[in-house]
C-alpha cells in the first residue's frame, strides 16, 4: 500500500508514517468501525439459525391432607425443565440475500479501513513535503533577511560619505523590513506545518519534530503506458462497488417480504421432584407446531420497503459511477500536471540562476553609479522571488506525484494486496 514512498528520496519519511498507522486516531476510528460492520452482519447471519430459549424452575409448596393436624403437612418441591425453539425456514432464500447483503456491508467497510490507511499515508507524506517547504522557504527567507541588511549597511556607508541619496536609504530600509515580514510568516507556516504533521502522527502538537530543510526529488519517472485496470484496485471504487452488490440483495430481499413465509415452533418439557429425572428422555414431553404466514394488510409497509431499497441501489449504483468517472479526472490531471511541473521547474531553474546572476551585476554598476537604487532593490528580490518559486514548484510536483498514487489507488506496477494487518 505504501511501496510508492521509496519513489521519494526522503529516507525518513517511512519511518514517520509507520508511526502513523500506529498512532493515527481516525484510523483508529475507522478500525472501530470495521468491528462493528463485522458484527453487524453476524446479527445478519443469526436470523438462518433456530432460536433456542431454556427455562429452568423450581416450586416449593406444602399442602396440608385431610385428617392430618396443620404443621404435619409434607413439603413438596418441584422442578421443571423447558425449551423452546423456533425457526423460519428460508423457503425464498430471502434472509440469506439479507444475511449476504450485511456481509458484502462488512467487506465494503473493510475496504473503507484499506481507503482510510491509503489517505493516511497521502495526507502524512504531503504534510512531510510541506513541513520540508516551509523549512526550506524559512532558511531561504533568513539569507534574504542577511543580504538586504548587507545591501542597506553598504548604501548607509555611501549616504552618510554623500555617495548615496536618503530616498536609497529610505529603500533599501523598507526592503530590508518586508524581508524580514516574509520571514515571519515563513516562520508561522512552518510551525503550523509541523504542528499538523505531529497531530496526524498522533503526537501532542508543541512543534518539536524536526525535519530536513531540503525537499526530496522524485527518483521514478511515470512509466508509459499505463494501465486502465489499475483503477479497479482503488479502495474507493472497490467498496462502491460491494456496497451496490449488498443494495441489490436487499432490494431483491424486499420484494420477496411478500411472499409467504413458513415458522417452525418446538417446545419441549418435563417436570419432576427429583433434579436428576429432569434430563430423562422417557418423561420428556415435545411438542411441534408449523405456521404459514402470508402477508395480507400491512399500510403499504412493506411496498414502502421495496421502494425504499429500489432507490437506495439507484442512488449507489448512480454514486458508482460518478466515483468511477472522478477516478478517472483525477488520474489524467496528475498525468497532464506532471509534465507541466517538470518544464515549470526547469524554467525556474534558469530564472534562479540568471536572477543570481543580475543581482552581482546589480552591485557591481551600483557602485559605480550606472544604475539607480531601484533597479538594485528590484533585482534582489527578483532572485529571491525566482528562488521561492521553485522550492514551490517542486513541493506541488511532489503533491501531484502523491495524488497520481491516490488516483491509482498504489504504485504503478503493482496492484494493492489486500491488507493483512489486522484493523
Amino acid at each position: 500500500m505504501r511501496g510508492w514512498l521509496s519513489d521519494f528520496d526522503a529516507p525518513r519519511l517511512n519511518a514517520v508514517v509507520t508511526e502513523a498507522l500506529n498512532a493515527n486516531r481516525d484510523l483508529q476510528s475507522a478500525a472501530a468501525r470495521v468491528d462493528a460492520a463485522r458484527a453487524q452482519a453476524k446479527i445478519s447471519s443469526a436470523a438462518l439459525w433456530p432460536d433456542m430459549d431454556l427455562s429452568f424452575s423450581a416450586q416449593r409448596s406444602q399442602r396440608t391432607p385431610s385428617g392430618l393436624a396443620v404443621g404435619f403437612s409434607p413439603a413438596v418441591t418441584r422442578f421443571g425443565l423447558d425449551a423452546n425453539i423456533s425457526w423460519e425456514a428460508d423457503l425464498w432464500s430471502r434472509l440469506d440475500d439479507q444475511s449476504k447483503a450485511a456481509g458484502l456491508t462488512a467487506q465494503a467497510s473493510e475496504v473503507d479501513y484499506a481507503s482510510a490507511r491509503l489517505s493516511l499515508v497521502a495526507s502524512v507524506t504531503r504534510a512531510w513535503f510541506a513541513l520540508a517547504e516551509a523549512s526550506a522557504q524559512t532558511l531561504l527567507s533568513e539569507h534574504k533577511v542577511e543580504s538586504f541588511r548587507r545591501a542597506s549597511g553598504t548604501i548607509e556607508e555611501r549616504y552618510r560619505s554623500g555617495l548615496a541619496s536618503a530616498l536609497d536609504l529610505h529603500l533599501a530600509r523598507e526592503n530590508v523590513a518586508t524581508a524580514e515580514s516574509a520571514l515571519a510568516q515563513w516562520r508561522r507556516d512552518r510551525d503550523g506545518a509541523v504542528r499538523i504533521l505531529e497531530t496526524l502522527l498522533g503526537r501532542y502538537p508543541s512543534a518539536a519534530l524536526t525535519s530536513s530543510a531540503a525537499l526530496p526529488e522524485v527518483r521514478r519517472p511515470i512509466p508509459s503506458g499505463l494501465p486502465s485496470s489499475l483503477l479497479t484496485r482503488r479502495p474507493d471504487l472497490l467498496a462502491g462497488e460491494m456496497r451496490l452488490r449488498a443494495a441489490s440483495y436487499r432490494l431483491t430481499a424486499a420484494r420477496k417480504n411478500l411472499l409467504p413465509s413458513i415458522r417452525l415452533t418446538a417446545s419441549a418439557g418435563t417436570a419432576s421432584s427429583a433434579l436428576h429425572n429432569l434430563l430423562d428422555w422417557n418423561q420428556l414431553v415435545w411438542s411441534l407446531l408449523g405456521s404459514v404466514t402470508q402477508p395480507l394488510f400491512n399500510g403499504g409497509l412493506l411496498s414502502a420497503e421495496r421502494a425504499l431499497a429500489n432507490a437506495d441501489h439507484r442512488e449507489l449504483w448512480a454514486a458508482y459511477a460518478q466515483a468511477v468517472l472522478t477516478a478517472f479526472r483525477e488520474v489524467e490531471t496528475a498525468l497532464a500536471a506532471e509534465q507541466w511541473y517538470r518544464d515549470q521547474r526547469s524554467a525556474l531553474d534558469i530564472a534562479s540562476n540568471e536572477a543570481k546572476a543580475a543581482v552581482e551585476l546589480a552591485f557591481e554598476q551600483y557602485g559605480q553609479g550606472l544604475i539607480d537604487i531601484v533597479t538594485l532593490l528590484e533585482t534582489q528580490r527578483r532572485a529571491f522571488t525566482a528562488q521561492s518559486n521553485r522550492l514551490r514548484t517542486i513541493r506541488q510536483r511532489l503533491d501531484n506525484r502523491v495524488a497520481l498514487y491516490l488516483a491509482l489507488g498504489g504504485p504503478f506496477d503493482a496492484p494493492m494486496k489486500e491488507s493483512k494487518e489486522k484493523p
